[in-house]
């Protein structure tokens, strides 16, 4: 019998041996394939992190050239108001600026003398119909605000005839386009357009000041002036530039500006801004930004 027991006692303990490491066998299959579910999940949790950071920095960007776009929008049209019916007046100007209330979109037509005054005062409503305006020429004194808006704005101006950091191309000129918002203060300094058959990107910077108008920070936006076709006869449905070096690796609110500006009169369907890490993609349609990183959009065009 003791061989028997012998033996059988072997086998239990072979057995034992067996399901310890079948248990363990499966645990650690069990394990590798939770490792895995967390490191996925991990992976999505940091992606979908990242596609919500993009899109803040998107509608940041997006809200900002909005700004500058509707500042710009009522400035080109309270220009031709007061040049086609106020010619005599406006050879007085020494300049003009847009800003947003509460009630509409103004732009002010300021004296050329030491003391400025308005000269005259446009003003559309909140939809930006060309069409609907008032404009009054009555001469007054500035408002607060228009003080504060014309002092950083001449501060600006001056930058820019005393600081080499800024450039003016040939056949160009600079606008100047003031924003206070939120208590932060700024200065836009864009190149103005000056053929049909072409937008121009670049050359733009941005002055920011602070409580009391002192410029404490000038930015050059982009490295160079970037003049893209519009499309015509040969249409163009794709533009792209790209923002190397120092330019921000996302679009600029100065883009944005132009694009919504020159709608119209190009036949883009979309244009690419790439730097080295991202795609900015602005959707001329719809008026939709969408910030993709380099990766993300090599997958959506090696999928298409």
């Amino acid at each position: 019998m003791k061989p028997i027991r012998f033996i059988a006692t072997a086998l239990y303990k072979i057995l034992k041996v067996i399901y310890i490491h079948k248990i363990f066998t499966n645990l650690f299959a069990l394990m590798k394939k939770l490792l895995t579910l967390i490191t996925l999940f991990i992976l999505a949790q940091n992606a979908t992190a990242q596609k919500n950071a993009l899109r803040k920095i998107a509608d940041s960007i997006n809200a900002e050239g909005e700004a500058l776009y509707r500042s710009e929008w009522a400035s080109g049209y309270s220009t031709q108001i007061f040049s086609s019916g106020y010619g005599g007046k406006k050879q007085l100007s020494g300049g003009y600026f847009s800003y947003e209330t509460g009630k509409e979109m103004t732009t002010i037509f300021f004296s050329k003398n030491n003391d400025p005054v308005v000269l005259a005062t446009v003003k559309f409503g909140h939809k930006l119909d060309s069409s609907k305006y008032s404009i009054d020429t009555t001469t007054r004194k500035f408002t607060g605000v228009e003080k504060d808006l014309y002092a950083i704005r001449s501060k600006a101006a001056q930058a820019v005839l005393n600081d080499t950091l800024f450039k003016i191309y040939e056949n160009t000129s600079l606008n100047l386009v003031p924003i206070i918002k939120n208590g932060a203060k700024k200065v836009y300094v864009i190149t103005a357009q000056t053929a049909p058959d072409e937008v121009l990107l670049g050359n733009d910077y941005l002055i920011n000041f602070d409580k009391d108008n002192s410029i404490i920070k000038k930015t050059k936006l982009h490295n160079n002036l970037i003049p893209l076709g519009t499309g015509g006869i040969d249409t163009i449905e794709a533009s792209s530039h790209q923002h190397l070096g120092e330019t921000s690796p996302y679009i600029t609110a100065t883009d944005v500006c132009a694009f919504r500006l020159w709608k119209g009169k190009t036949t883009w369907v979309i244009s690419f801004i790439v730097s080295a890490g991202y795609v900015s993609a602005w959707h001329f349609r719809d008026e939709f930004l969408e910030i993709l990183t380099q990766a993300e959009f090599e997958k959506i065009m090696k999928n298409k």
